[in-house]
């Protein structure tokens, strides 16, 4: 198996300073919310570092609040992804619609399904029914939006995976962004720090572009990091090295070559993106083009020490690192109709 590709990001990354106190925190709420009941599991997830991640993309936050219970949340949803991706749930995707739907009830309004006794039922409701009282509420109200992305995205690929079918590259460019939570690593950021950009000025083309290419980083980035252990267990439906090597056909490393340029491509369009969205942008939207970049930055500075995508056995594939130019730093968009159009508003 090739090395990971060195993915190009020049925007540096910090730590919130309570990450350590943040990760204490999260432990202590795995326990009491029964997540721990399973040794195996509490090791697996303290192992992620979810508070770091968090840290990370949210570290102008004030306070801790905030970064505490988006870790603790990411933490459930992170063992329910892998329930869904390799676990009893990774072939039904009714099941999967069933739950979901049942969690979103929840999510929006937490006094709903009292009966429910469910570990992640009881993790939501606890996490937004504090989230409301923290934030923002139109913050809270486009995170709990963002769930049904994730969820619809889950079930597709638990449906691709039913049946047998891996996804065509238009698919995954279509599907992936959901499956993998890519809205959801924005809006948590604004809970965190209690921000909420005015929505005219989400919908401005270029701010609409900057955002999609922000998640899209999130998404191929993430993606490169855990080509190997979704290989191993065979949930490949929604990476992008595997529908490249499809679309292409091409050997698995020529693949991973390409997911990375794709990458360094978006990252160089996000850069200029950023610069001239922020050039006659008002102090909100400056702070939210801000956020993007320590979403885009600091998921990569994770993705590198993560046990998600490090655990593997030592030689098989080395920690990546930050390339210090793009492997393709073209502003010219790329021969993907899904996503070309971010290009466009360049100009």
């Amino acid at each position: 198996m090739a090395a990971i590709p060195p993915l190009f990001c020049p925007i540096p990354s910090s730590l919130h300073p309570a990450h350590e106190a943040v990760g204490k925190s999260t432990e202590l709420w795995l326990d009491t919310m029964g997540f721990a009941r399973d040794a195996e599991r509490r090791r697996r997830l303290l192992a992620i570092g979810a508070h770091e991640f968090v840290c990370r993309i949210a570290s102008d936050a004030e306070g801790i609040t905030g970064l505490e219970l988006v870790s603790q949340w990411l933490c459930s949803m992170l063992t329910l992804d892998d329930e869904w991706d390799t676990g009893r749930l990774s072939r039904d995707p009714s099941r999967v619609l069933t739950i979901a739907a049942t969690l979103l009830a929840v999510i929006n309004s937490t006094p709903s399904h009292p009966e429910e006794s469910d570990l992640y039922v009881s993790a939501v409701r606890d996490v937004f029914r504090r989230a409301r009282d923290w934030a923002p509420a139109v913050a809270v109200k486009r995170w709990a939006d963002s769930q049904l992305e994730s969820f619809m995205g889950a079930a597709a690929v638990t449906a691709y995976r039913a049946q047998g079918r891996p996804m065509t590259l238009s698919e995954y460019l279509t599907i992936g962004p959901l499956d993998r939570g890519s809205r959801s690593c924005i809006e948590i950021i604004e809970v965190c720090e209690r921000t909420a950009v005015p929505q005219s000025q989400l919908d401005s083309p270029r701010v609409h572009a900057l955002t999609e290419a922000a998640k899209f980083l999130v998404l191929v980035s993430a993606d490169v990091y855990s080509y190997k252990r979704e290989d191993s267990q065979g949930a490949l439906e929604s990476n992008i090295v595997d529908a490249l090597q499809r679309h292409l056909g091409c050997p698995r490393e020529q693949a991973l070559l390409e997911a990375a340029a794709l990458h360094d491509r978006t990252m160089v369009l996000f850069l200029r993106l950023s610069d001239r969205a922020g050039r006659r942008a008002g102090p909100e939207l400056r702070r939210y083009i801000q956020q993007l970049a320590n979403l885009v930055s600091g998921n990569l500075e994770w993705g590198f020490t993560s046990a998600r995508y490090t655990a593997r056995p030592p030689g098989v594939i080395p920690i990546a690192e930050r390339a210090d130019r793009p492997a393709d730093g073209r502003l010219t968009p790329p021969p993907y109709p899904e996503i070309a159009w971010w290009w466009e508003q360049l100009w």
